[in-house]
């Protein structure tokens, strides 16, 4: 499974000109398909023939690929070492992952995936401030697991669409749980699940979905 995922984010990375991407450091499996999820949104721009390039820590363009392998702060190099940066209808946007955003509680909450405004992420970089809720146009939280998902995991989703109230939030995962998809599309929440190299058919429906979410909201 692990290399499968390798083989499809190498793929989808090099579509938008970048270096062949090699993992220098051990990456857990649920990172790796955090890196995979943003590049089912990256294959979804590219439905809206959206043009997209690599930045660094320093905002310029790169051909070497540095995710984040934990959380981090948008303003912080060290945690902050890459980003997809892309435009749509005359704005801009970053395709960014794990980063701290501050939610409509002023409290910072981790988002595996999350597509923030280019204005919002230069400002946060040069004052070294936190990315605002307002300013987030999706999230995708990515849980990767071996067996049946765990209930706790629809009833945080569940936090944190109370804490950014956007239309495009996710959960997305290689498992199900009925339980979970009966929680929180309860609470008018959205899940993808089954969403994994394994289920060819099952990607192609998820990115369809999110190029049509993401031309309606970007």
């Amino acid at each position: 499974m692990d290399t499968k995922l390798r083989k499809d984010i190498q793929s989808a990375l090099q579509s938008i000109a970048a270096s062949t991407p090699v993992l220098s450091s051990k990456v857990r499996a649920d990172k790796l398909y955090e890196i995979f999820i943003l590049t089912c949104i990256v294959r979804a721009l590219r439905l809206l023939n959206v043009q997209m390039e690599f930045k660094d820590s320093s905002d310029n363009p790169t051909r070497n690929i540095i995710f984040r392998l934990g959380p981090g702060l948008i303003y912080n190099p060290s945690s902050s070492p890459g980003f997809v940066h892309f435009s749509y209808q005359g704005r801009e946007y970053e395709i960014q992952n794990s980063i701290r955003v501050l939610g409509v509680s002023n409290v910072l909450h981790e988002l595996d995936i999350c597509i923030i405004s280019r204005e919002e992420a230069d400002k946060c970089r040069r004052n070294q401030i936190n990315p605002k809720q307002s300013t987030i146009k999706m999230i995708a939280e990515c849980k990767y697991y071996g067996a049946s998902l765990p209930l706790h995991l629809g009833r945080e989703y569940l936090g944190l669409g109370k804490e950014f109230g956007i239309r495009i939030k996710t959960l997305v995962s290689n498992q199900g749980s009925e339980e979970i998809h009966s929680l929180i599309t309860k609470h008018k929440g959205t899940e993808n699940f089954n969403i994994s190299p394994l289920n060819p058919e099952n990607i192609e429906t998820f990115v369809r979905w999110l190029a049509n979410e993401l031309r309606q909201v970007l």
